[in-house]
């Protein structure tokens, strides 16, 4: 018997050998980041700029108060002092916070002339209500040892919920003394301010010829009075203002 010739074994052809070989690349990130940006044809994004602290400070102040256009200066510190009514003394009338020496925008009066105005804007850190003064309705301003001094116009109140018979007659500002922005340097700043709303105001007053009263007076230079500040101790009004 004669043996059965062996086949020979079939080469199975695989799907992957047929054909030429794909060659890989391998990734390169800048190289793949330049493609992606050409393709979509992007423009290069300016760098962001970064705010200054005083068009942060706008941006708050403008939250509480939109008129207020300016700040003209800066305590990181300020404390509100008021005349107790028990004590006679000063007292402190819990406002604590960075104050703002602020230009507001101009007014107008009853005539249609547009007024300058400031304030006194202090971001309360004891309390939920933020402090404010129109420096136009401050009858008078001294400087009196730390502190500065308002005496405050006949019907105007600091609190909402101030009558007018129990209204505060007097307010104390003192400031913490700061190296790069001195107390003095800010107490003129806010005479300086106090002065121009006033004087602007008074000169649109009737006069006593018009039957209507007298132009309000705004001292030249406001002198410091003999009276030193010591919490508690008994304050004469009077005594402050030089009887003015």
């Amino acid at each position: 018997m004669s043996k059965a010739t062996p086949r020979k074994a079939r080469h199975r052809q695989h799907p992957s050998n047929s054909g030429p070989r794909q060659q890989v690349h391998a990734s390169d990130y800048e190289s793949d980041t330049a493609y992606y940006m050409e393709n979509r044809n992007m423009a290069p994004q300016a760098p962001s700029k970064t705010r200054s602290d005083m068009e942060v400070n706008l941006t708050v102040l403008r939250r509480y108060d939109p008129t207020i256009k300016s700040v003209l200066a800066i305590a990181a510190n300020a404390v509100i002092y008021t005349i107790g009514q028990a004590s006679a003394g000063w007292e402190k009338h819990g406002v604590e916070g960075t104050l703002f020496v602020c230009e507001q925008e101009p007014r107008a009066d009853s005539s249609g002339q547009h007024l300058p105005q400031y304030c006194i804007f202090i971001l309360n850190r004891r309390g939920m209500n933020n402090f404010v003064v129109d420096l136009a309705r401050i009858s008078n301003c001294e400087v009196v040892e730390e502190l500065i001094v308002f005496q405050l116009e006949d019907g105007y109140t600091i609190d909402s919920n101030e009558t007018e018979e129990g209204a505060q007659k007097a307010i104390g500002i003192w400031m913490h003394e700061d190296e790069t922005r001195p107390r003095s340097a800010n107490f003129t700043t806010i005479m300086g301010a106090w002065q121009e709303a006033r004087t602007a105001g008074s000169a649109y007053l009737p006069t006593d010829d018009e039957g209507q009263g007298a132009p309000v007076a705004v001292a030249e230079t406001p002198a410091p009075q003999n009276v030193g500040f010591v919490p508690g101790q008994q304050i004469n009004i009077n005594d402050l203002f030089g009887n003015k």
